[in-house]
């Protein structure tokens, strides 16, 4: 036999065990198939992980995607205040330039340090 019906015999076994295998597993039954009764865990999506918080956003502790989630607040923004870290009072966003007087008005009752 040349290489090519090796390759070829071998590929179709192995497609063949697999499957078996699937079709094994689906008519198991009882103990076999214990796992696909129970519903799956669901893992957080991305967009799920960046969800805005409830309550009030500590600047010196919020993850960028909290910052973000503020309006006129950016990727670069956040970057930005993420990097002027710590800060003592909120009012240093906009007395370090990093955020205007009008976005602090606007999400004041929504910050905290």
């Amino acid at each position: 036999m040349d290489k090519k019906t090796v390759a070829g015999t071998v590929a179709a076994a192995a497609v063949g065990a697999i499957g078996a295998a699937v079709a094994y597993n689906a008519l198991a039954g009882g103990e076999g198939n214990a796992d696909a009764k129970q519903p799956k865990q669901s893992r957080p999506t991305a967009r799920q992980e960046k969800a805005a918080p409830t309550g009030a956003i500590n600047i010196n502790q919020a993850p960028p995607s909290h910052l973000t989630s503020l309006k006129h607040i950016g990727k670069a923004r956040a970057k930005r205040i993420l990097a002027s870290r710590p800060f003592r009072s909120v009012d240093e966003l906009v007395s370090r330039g990093l955020v205007p007087e009008e976005v602090l008005t606007r999400h004041r009752d929504r910050l905290t340090v």
